[in-house]
């Protein structure tokens, strides 16, 4: 089985390994360049009847210049990326499905993200359609869960089964547990520190054109070569890096797709559709290029084997079905509303979340529109907090969170002054909560609060020990019905999602052993761990057995 914590720390490793590479071309860069400078401006003159000299400030104001070129290049695509998941769908052109679309196509693309988010204790990230790709593929952007977004080409959502799609979308959910995802963009905004080499060596070289034919000195398109060859050669290691990094975590998220949905046929039968289309799972986009480790499958076609941002099709479909003949099937039929009757009337896959909790058709239409969105959540809330009388109230802890998390693209498409109002009445909300110290329903609170408000507002933070042991005082505190310091549970949580993900398993299996010091886990305490696992951005990891969670009968609807 996968383990989530540890693919977190291991992409955080390799975040320390790729900064530390990049770190190297970037110094073998500067000193190529600024020897080039030294040739060509006469910075350094050898002589054997004299000693060598050097005119050092040329050099330096060379090193300057290039270091502080590529570094601004890198913060500013770094920060045209940092809004989220968004800005690199929308690149690549990607449009947005609307929660509450009615389109069978895209209400099949919704359903079944929805229903991995609900597995995969994710609130459910935005879904964009690349509708003028013919090429099967999928990826997932973003910085964080709060701000992620999965994408798929019109190509992969007409041609896949329902089983196949789930267990694409499931390897995109890997991504954002993996911690793939910021890993991606600091790739993205590397590479494009080190390009801009090239670009401002072909301005150079064109400035030829417009020197003077009778002035031989213009050293100009000189440096432009020299630009263009070393900007090459570090674009050139930079990709090889980037398809390295790549490579390896492509077979970590299909090992995690096949933990999450039971049925790697599913997922290899995904891989074997890309090789059965002429288009196979190639993007045509023009910026492509430099998402082109995101994606699912091989996104540009690479004729050496070390720039391939993705493992060979084959290797990865005999890892999944060892069995596999290595002939690919003919492509299938696209999507149409007679294959989605039939798909509908047949047995219901184990990883259809939504149909297990049996949330009622009204409340997921409402969770679903941005305009209805925010009254669901503050009824949902004020029912459980004030005691209203309503049928929201008698919902149990699973489908309370399982609303939460469906409902937070939608409040996230609503108006500002919609948000403000309902941050606002959730505030008055939660301080009720505290008042009575109800826990679960105060980390709801937390987790719609910390999606739909700035990262400022929870920038308070405590010692590490110290944040540690008041989570895990809160829980107890919980059990006992005994009153809890939210103000400073709060920022226990601000500090706790900073921390590296081997001390998030550290904590997660203490919440573990705190709730089962009485020998029973309920469902209510089973979605308290779930919720507080959300609002610091940590995998829920699988309940070993004798953790499986008590359903008692007084919390499911009646």
């Amino acid at each position: 089985m996968v383990n989530f914590f540890a693919q977190q720390q291991q992409a955080k490793r390799n975040t320390s390994l790729l900064v530390l590479l990049f770190l190297l071309a970037f110094i073998s860069i500067i000193g190529l360049i600024t020897a080039a400078v030294a040739v060509f401006s006469g910075a350094v003159i050898v002589s054997d009847t004299a000693p060598t000299q050097i005119f050092w400030q040329p050099l330096i104001i060379t090193m300057a210049v290039v270091a502080g070129g590529i570094l601004l290049v890198c913060l500013v695509k770094w920060l045209q990326l940092r809004p989220g998941g968004h800005v690199v769908a929308e690149s690549l052109g990607g449009i947005q499905l609307a929660p509450d679309s009615s389109d069978p196509l895209e209400r099949r693309v919704l359903n079944v993200v929805e229903e991995m988010a609900i597995a995969a204790n994710l609130p459910v990230p935005a879904v964009y359609l690349l509708p003028n790709e013919a090429g099967i593929n999928a990826f997932a952007a973003g910085y964080e869960t709060k701000d992620a977004a999965i994408g798929l080409t019109r190509g992969a959502v007409e041609t896949f089964s329902r089983e196949q799609l789930q267990a694409v979308v499931a390897h995109e959910f890997s991504h954002i547990l993996n911690g793939d995802m910021r890993l991606n963009i600091r790739l993205i905004a590397a590479l494009a520190g080190i390009l801009s080499l090239t670009h401002l060596g072909y301005m150079l070289l064109r400035s030829s054109r417009f020197s003077s034919r009778r002035n031989n000195k213009n050293a100009l398109p000189l440096v432009g070569v020299a630009l263009l060859v070393v900007g090459s050669i570090g674009v050139f290691f930079g990709q090889l890096i980037k398809a390295a990094v790549s490579r390896q975590r492509e077979y970590l998220a299909d090992a995690a797709a096949v933990q999450f949905t039971r049925n790697p046929e599913a997922l290899a039968g995904a891989l074997q559709q890309i090789g059965a289309r002429q288009h196979g799972s190639r993007v045509q986009h023009s910026n492509a290029d430099e998402a082109s480790h995101l994606f699912f499958g091989q996104a540009l076609s690479s004729w050496l084997t070390l720039m391939a941002t993705h493992p060979p099709l084959a290797q990865r479909i005999k890892r999944l079905t060892p069995h596999w003949n290595g002939k690919y099937p003919s492509p299938q039929q696209h999507f149409s509303q007679t294959q989605q009757v039939r798909q509908q009337q047949q047995r219901p896959n184990a990883l259809e979340q939504l149909a297990k909790l049996a949330l009622p058709a009204l409340l997921l239409e409402q969770a679903r529109s941005p305009q209805q969105a925010p009254q669901l959540i503050r009824g949902l809330l004020e029912a459980n907090v004030i005691g209203t009388v309503s049928p929201l109230a008698e919902l149990s802890a699973a489908q309370q969170l399982a609303l939460v998390e469906l409902a937070i693209p939608a409040l996230q498409l609503a108006s500002t002054s919609s948000q403000l109002d309902i941050v606002k009445d959730l505030e008055h909300l939660a301080q009720r909560v505290a008042n009575g110290g109800d826990l679960f329903h105060w980390c709801l609170y937390q987790l719609l609060a910390r999606h739909l408000l700035p990262a400022s507002k929870f920038k308070h933070t405590l010692a590490n020990d110290q944040a540690f042991d008041i989570t895990v005082a809160a829980l107890t505190a919980a059990e006992q019905q005994q009153a809890i310091d939210f103000t400073q549970l709060e920022r226990a949580l601000n500090t706790c999602k900073s921390w590296s993900p081997q001390a998030k398993q550290n904590l997660v299996q203490r919440w573990y052993e705190t709730i089962h010091a009485d020998a029973k886990v309920s469902s209510v305490e089973h979605k308290l761990i779930a919720t507080l696992c959300a609002c610091i951005g940590a995998p829920l990891p699988d309940l070993e057995p004798d953790l499986e969670p008590d359903l008692e009968p007084d919390l499911e609807p009646e």
